[in-house]
């Protein structure tokens, strides 16, 4: 069944607009032809029947009536002969030929009328004659059946009408056809495009090797997201290395601010001063901290080392770590547990991006909010979920927050860097996982899909390969192309 859209495409609509001109040019082809052989045989009954006309009226001048009615009688019984000949008196007697009753409403020179037939069933035969006054008073009439050569006429109409419908047909097949397979490569286009633009940056569109316009297309499209790709790469690369630079002096530069700090007799101010510096250089510390495990685990060398992971372990694990610290801000940290959720993948990045999400719900939950971690296993895969009663983010901003060094300007007085949630969605990356921030009504609810159906098997965890998409959807198959792997009892 063609799709609708198929319909729309620009192919569909030019193979159309030549299937009309195809199909108006066929007729009008026909047309004549039917036309010219129709008038030909028109024009040639009436050629043959003044021939014979002629004939007779000569034969009737030079030799006299008896000699007319012979040669009429002679002409009328040839067997199956299709021409009509009949002589008849001033008052419409038939004195001689091979026609039974006189037309009725004859009238002198051209006629058209029907010839009965001797059997009921039969129709009547059409046929067209000369009326031609004799001398005496009487009528001459030659004529044709034209039962055999007007059926010849219906039988060109026909093919006519059927050589225009095998056209439209044939032409219709053509251009759904045509239509139907630029709309599937300009949806695989398309999908790939939505691929990419949900994060699947190794994705490129598709290439037939037909070298047409969608072709070059598609490839000049490929190398522009190569391009972009290298400039990403090659930034990402510069902010690592960066990070990974000034980590060693800082490290330093702090070690002899605190070998300075504990020196005896320092001025108070100046200890002060001292501690705000070691503060301000461990915050930078920690976000190139963060940078650089990010870019570890994008890097991917961690599937080398996926093991099962109990979910129910991990979030109880974490739960005990930030219980403290929730009771001390007035909430309410609880866990809940559904089935029995084991995962393939680190366990030790997965505990990273979970406590990242408590940390984010204990410092932007007010006192007397709520938190919840949930450990849920079911058809589609195995949950980890992390849902708190904050202030939530507005749904236009969930994809940027992902991002790194982002922050809403409402957070800007809280302690952080904007990094915590980047490496989140580098761990789903890396598990090929989803994951999705929703409005809880009120706070905001943190989804991690892990071991879809569309994730891999344990060997194609340890190929050392993955996607790049941020969130892999549950459709996208895994990296070797295995499925199944995934909630484990």
């Amino acid at each position: 069944m063609l799709r609708a859209n198929v319909l729309r495409t620009t192919a569909f609509k030019l193979a159309g607009f030549y299937l009309v001109l195809f199909v108006f040019s066929t007729g009008a082809v026909l047309g004549v032809v039917h036309w010219f052989t129709a008038g030909f045989i028109q024009r040639h009954t009436e050629q043959t029947i003044l021939l014979e006309l002629g004939e007779l009226r000569e034969a009737g001048a030079s030799r006299g009536r008896e000699a007319l009615l012979a040669l009429l009688k002679e002409r009328a019984d040839v067997p199956r002969t299709a021409m009509i000949y009949a002589v008849a008196g001033a008052d419409g007697t038939i004195a001689a030929g091979n026609l039974a009753d006189w037309p009725p409403e004859a009238r002198r020179g051209w006629l058209s009328f029907e010839i009965p037939q001797t059997s009921d069933s039969a129709a009547p035969h059409p046929a067209i004659a000369f009326a031609d006054p004799l001398p005496d008073g009487g009528t001459l009439l030659v004529g044709h059946d034209m039962t055999e050569r007007y059926l010849l006429r219906d039988q060109l109409l026909s093919a006519f009408f059927r050589a225009v419908f095998l056209a439209v047909l044939v032409g219709a097949a053509g251009a759904a056809l045509v239509g139907r397979r630029a709309a599937d490569r300009v949806e695989a286009i398309n999908a790939a495009i939505d691929r990419i633009a949900e994060g699947a940056f190794s994705d490129r569109m598709p290439l037939a090797g037909t070298d047409d316009e969608l072709d070059r297309l598609a490839g000049k499209l490929n190398r522009m997201l190569d391009e972009i790709a290298r400039l990403m790469r090659e930034l990402r690369e510069v902010t690592d290395n960066v990070a990974h630079d000034l980590r060693t002096p800082l490290a330093r530069l702090r070690a002899r601010l605190e070998l300075a700090a504990s020196e005896p007799g320092l001025p108070a101010g100046h200890q002060a001063l001292l501690d705000q510096t070691m503060a301000e250089i461990d915050r930078l510390l920690e976000i190139f901290g963060a940078i650089l495990a990010i870019a570890a685990v994008e890097a991917g060398g961690a599937r080398r080392d996926f093991a099962p992971v109990d979910l129910t372990a991990l979030v109880h694990e974490v739960a005990d770590l930030y219980g403290p610290v929730a009771e001390a801000a007035g909430l309410d940290l609880g866990v809940e547990k559904v089935g029995r959720p084991v995962v393939a993948g680190s366990r030790q990045l997965l505990a990273q991006a979970l406590s990242n999400l408590v940390d984010n719900a204990v410092k932007y939950t007010p006192a007397g909010g709520r938190i919840r971690i949930t450990a849920r296993e079911s058809q589609n895969g195995c949950d980890l979920v992390v849902s708190d009663t904050g202030p939530g983010i507005p749904p236009d901003q969930h994809d940027r927050v992902l991002e790194r060094f982002v922050r809403l300007e409402s957070h800007r007085g809280t302690a952080g860097h904007g990094l915590g949630l980047s490496l989140v969605a580098a761990v789903v990356r890396l598990h090929g996982a989803t994951l999705s921030l929703e409005d809880a009504m009120p706070g905001l609810r943190v989804r991690l899909r892990l071991g879809q159906p569309g994730w891999g098997s344990a060997e194609a965890t340890r190929d050392g390969k993955g996607s790049d998409r941020p969130g892999a959807g549950a459709s996208d198959p895994g990296p070797s192309g295995h499925h199944g792997a995934g909630c484990q009892d």
